[in-house]
């Protein structure tokens, strides 16, 4: 663990053992009864988290932490999350994860995270008018969304110092790509808290089991959702593998130009949705190479004009493989323009400066690049500097200059980290 990693870590542990212990000195009166139900109910919640691709996860569990906020105020809020967190037990890659196989400083920083997350949120709900216990619709609106808000800000900016100390991303950059995901998934779940909360009040632990059914629907909608996303990103890397064995000089070469394209996109600030559409196109760029010849695709020789004719079909052959798929029908315009030019003598259509979209550009200059520095039947690959010397010359000509300049900043920046 890095020196960085480490004070994350430590001092987000140290102020959550800070406020317990605060907060349970000046605990007056506990309603055990309530605080055993909610608690039960967080633990699994907790325990029901949806897997998503990479190391995150989706959790229904903010609306039971919501609804002991309306219920119960803070600390015992805070509390019920915390325990929830630390307690719940999830399968992950086909085992189940819980307090007594997690690494304890783990485990105590997931809950010091979210005890000072809920407990924050909590004293804003109060703070802003809201009363636990009463639910008054005419001024609910603003300690609830105070509340909300938070507990997200509070929550991602913990999760992002982690990940930045973890991975050495920039704080800022982490911050900003997980954001909205975060308040999506609490705006969505968050009505449920509140009519769990109302159904609680009045109809004491029944109400609670009246309102586990549209809480389960929730998860399972989410479930639904990660399953077909999951699917659909399988079905791309299928498609993308079925070239590389057509073609085996190529092989990795989707994937690391989908990591240069979205690098560079990350570095230019683009939208969460065109970094993915960014990514899936790197991915299934040279699809349209599936109806080409191996021996065209792997002749060790100059290729004849004819061959290079049917070699620049692929664009367009990749376009119309896609171009229906719903999912992609974003990508497959940036499939469709990846080998245009900025002065035009790209194929297939001869687009020009802003007809071409920035995406495919970026994809240009990471598919250039990867090419050049790789091995290929008619060539060994070249050095940086000698990719970077084909890039300069291609500047204004065959790459957009701003995107050029970007790009070789980027390859000289991740040069110098690794060194």
């Amino acid at each position: 663990m890095s020196s960085k990693l480490k004070l994350c870590v430590t001092t987000i542990i140290i102020l959550g053992i800070t406020y317990l212990v605060f907060s349970v000195s000046t605990s007056i009166m506990l309603d055990i009864r309530s605080v055993i139900i909610f608690t039960i109910l967080s633990i699994v919640a907790e325990s029901l988290l949806i897997p998503t691709p990479g190391e995150s996860a989706i959790s229904v569990s903010f609306a039971v932490n919501l609804a002991a906020i309306l219920v119960l105020g803070v600390p015992e809020a805070a509390w019920i999350a915390c325990i929830g967190v630390m307690v719940r037990s999830v399968k992950h890659q086909g085992n189940y994860v819980h307090i007594l196989n997690t690494p304890w400083y783990k485990t105590l920083f997931n809950g010091a995270n979210i005890l000072l997350s809920a407990g924050i949120a909590g004293y804003f709900y109060i703070f802003f008018g809201g009363v636990p216990e009463v639910i008054d619709f005419n001024n609910l609106f603003l300690p609830l969304m105070t509340s909300i808000i938070s507990y997200v800000l509070i929550n991602e900016t913990i999760m992002s110092w982690l990940m930045s100390a973890a991975t050495g991303e920039a704080f800022i950059s982490s911050w900003l790509s997980n954001l909205f995901f975060a308040a999506r998934d609490c705006i969505f779940v968050a009505p449920l808290g509140v009519l769990m909360a109302i159904a609680y009040m009045k109809y004491n632990i029944l109400g609670i089991f009246l309102f586990l059914g549209p809480l389960l629907l929730a998860r399972y909608s989410y479930k639904l959702y990660i399953d077909m996303r999951r699917i659909y990103i399988d079905t791309v890397k299928s498609l993308s593998q079925a070239i590389e064995v057509k073609d085996p000089y190529t092989q990795g070469h989707s994937m690391r130009v989908g990591e240069y394209a979205v690098a560079l996109g990350k570095r230019l600030k683009l939208s969460n949705k065109k970094l993915e559409n960014l990514k899936m196109a790197a991915i299934l760029h040279d699809i349209g190479k599936i109806g080409i010849e191996e021996s065209i695709l792997n002749k060790p020789g100059k290729l004849t004009e004819e061959e290079f004719d049917k070699i620049k079909t692929h664009p367009e052959n990749g376009y119309k493989i896609i171009q229906d798929i719903e999912f992609l029908k974003d990508v497959s315009e940036i499939v469709l323009n990846h080998h245009e030019k900025m002065d035009g003598t790209g194929y297939p259509n001869g687009k020009r400066q802003d007809e071409i979209r920035k995406e495919a550009a970026i994809l240009s200059i990471a598919d250039v690049y990867d090419a050049l520095t790789s091995d290929r039947p008619y060539r060994k690959a070249l050095t940086v500097e000698q990719a970077f010397a084909i890039i300069e010359e291609g500047k204004g000509k065959h790459f957009d200059a701003q995107l050029a300049e970007e790009f070789m900043d980027m390859i000289k920046e991740q040069g110098s980290a690794e060194h």
